[in-house]
């Protein structure tokens, strides 16, 4: 593309971690792709009539730019060079498809699809068109993801051997996590916290693991009265990779709303030490090792306090947006890519026919 100008972004979609662009609140992608230097927001489309009241906002802080509430108007437009989707899966696959086959870049918010073999079309065609497409998973930008990292590197944990996550949360139930909300529903979601959920912490897994997932095994269950039937709300899943390591990740929609609304922490653990980050999204990070080195002070705590921004996730989830811009000027590779978002739902697959059958199931 032409390097001079900045990025054209049409934004498709406004239902998840969009936002908009109220200066006092309402923080979501929107503001970061608007706080870009080299790109420009030209076009907003929506067409479900929910988001009416949000679209009209958008033109009134964006004058300059168009809206579309048909995605057939929408596409007879050749104003963007990239697309920012924010759909529920059912719809982002088919707006992806259609981006892809106009030879569109594209940063898709999680989920890109229900299944792996829904996806699967949308991969093939953007490797034919050679488009970058970065999916909207950006915790490896996280200053202590990035700690971890640069201590497996640099040997401090020595050779990795397993990893664990938990993230515990409120239930799906009237005045909590309205249970019929897309996100909630199996026909448009394509799964429960797992799917929901689940591929910000594989993502973090793969970052730290540098392999694929060879096995699965898994139980998923719904263990709450108001979730739709057929849809987990609590979920273990014990995972082999490709290199050996394994990893066991824990979740479940089960908080009462009462106390806590988050149970989260993760850990990586070596041959030679182990690292473990609780709460995870604070910046909190307990590092213990037998390195040389690290004789004098085996354990060691460090605090990343992420930098805030009036943005999704922060400082953080800003620089995963700029990394995504710079791709696609650059003609570089997105950090979390479409294959990736395909590896992670065929994960969420085979989970689901690991608890389905009582088998481990090789991917």
């Amino acid at each position: 593309m032409n390097s001079s100008e900045p990025l054209r972004v049409a934004v498709v979609g406004l239902r998840i971690h969009a936002g908009g662009l109220e200066p006092d609140g309402n923080h979501g992608l929107i503001k970061s792709f608007h706080g870009q230097e080299d790109a420009r927001i030209t076009a907003y489309c929506e067409w479900d009539a929910g988001e009416a009241a949000a679209l009209e906002s958008l033109a009134r802080y964006d004058p300059e730019a168009r809206i579309f509430d048909n995605l057939c108007e929408f596409f007879e437009w050749d104003g963007f060079d990239a697309a920012v989707v924010m759909l529920p899966p059912d719809e982002a696959t088919r707006a992806a498809e259609r981006l892809a086959e106009a030879g569109k870049h594209m940063f898709i918010e999680k989920q890109a699809a229900r299944t792996a073999p829904e996806l699967l079309p949308v991969c093939e065609l953007v490797r034919e068109k050679e488009l970058v497409v970065q999916i909207g998973y950006p915790w490896p930008r996280h200053p202590v993801a990035q700690e971890i990292r640069r201590c497996l590197d640099e040997g401090v944990l020595g050779k990795l051997l397993a990893m664990e996550a938990r993230l515990v949360t409120i239930q799906v139930a009237p005045g909590l996590r309205e249970p019929d909300h897309w996100m909630y529903r199996l026909e448009t979601e394509g799964g429960g916290i797992l799917h929901m959920e689940g591929g910000h912490w594989l993502t973090l897994f793969q970052m730290f693991a540098q392999a694929r997932v060879r096995s699965v095994t898994a139980l998923c269950s719904r263990r709450t009265d108001a979730s739709q039937e057929g849809v987990e709300d609590a979920a273990t899943v014990a995972l082999e990779y490709e290199n050996g390591v394994h990893a066991c990740l824990h979740m479940g929609y089960l908080l009462s709303g009462v106390g806590p609304r988050n149970d989260t922490f993760m850990a990586v653990r070596g041959q030679l030490g182990a690292a473990s980050w609780g709460p995870v999204g604070d910046g909190v990070l307990t590092v213990s090792s037998a390195a040389p080195g690290w004789a004098g002070a085996p354990e060691r705590r460090f605090d990343f306090p992420p930098a805030p921004r009036p943005v999704y996730a922060e400082q953080w989830g800003f620089e995963y947006v700029t990394d995504f811009v710079r791709a696609v000027r650059e003609e570089g590779k997105p950090v979390v890519s479409i294959d990736d978002a395909h590896h992670i739902l065929q994960i969420f697959d085979a989970a689901y026919e690991s608890s389905r059958t009582g088998r481990r199931i090789e991917i």
